[in-house]
């Protein structure tokens, strides 16, 4: 990645989004704030929709090191795109950040158990450094995705590709794992519709 940064020309804008910078446990993952230093085309998006629980609320901010950046980005806001309310909520947030971090944990230590629960049933399950796993199914995705709705869990799928799965509770994750297990064990019986 620095690499990259480097070569590009310095009047091209390079925008690291990180919707998912919280979650991230693994620490050869860059950060993108020590990558913008020093860079001044390089900008960092974050959000407070995933670990801050706002995801309603479409409160984010823009870091850049370069003012010019961060005045182009206001020049092109639409007014009153983000409310007093979500403004409010985010504000708040900020003062619970424990919370924050405690909810974080959890949900990275339910998908470490996620990732490997799946991986035992012999799909092929990347490492994730979000709040979500993903399970490439290829054609299948769309059928495995309905038989799941059809047994109230819902997912989201990308046909041809895979089922995005949010990491939940403990619980909510043995639930789509036991109607996961009965989907695919009715699609290898042949069952219709499975």
């Amino acid at each position: 990645m620095e690499t990259f940064l480097d070569t590009v020309p310095a009047d091209t804008l390079v925008v690291l989004d990180e919707a998912y910078r919280e979650f991230v446990t693994d620490p050869d993952v860059p950060d993108g704030v020590e990558l913008m230093r020093g860079r001044p085309n390089v900008a960092v998006l974050r959000t407070f929709s995933k670990a801050w629980g706002l995801a309603g609320l479409r409160v984010g901010y823009l870091l850049a090191e370069d003012p010019a950046v961060a005045d182009a980005v206001r020049r092109t806001l639409v007014p009153f795109s983000v409310s007093t309310l979500a403004q409010a909520a985010a504000v708040a947030a900020l003062a619970s950040e424990d919370e924050v971090r405690e909810r974080v944990a959890s949900v990275t230590t339910e998908r470490t158990r996620l990732t490997a629960a799946l991986r035992e049933r012999g799909l092929a399950v990347a490492d994730s450094q979000a709040n979500f796993v993903w399970l490439p199914l290829g054609e299948r995705t769309v059928e495995v995705a309905a038989a799941l709705e059809a047994r109230a869990v819902i997912t989201r799928p990308f046909p041809g590709e895979g089922l995005r799965v949010t990491v939940g509770s403990r619980s909510e994750d043995d639930v789509f794992l036991g109607a996961l297990d009965d989907v695919l064990t009715s699609a290898a019986a042949g069952v219709p519709g499975a």
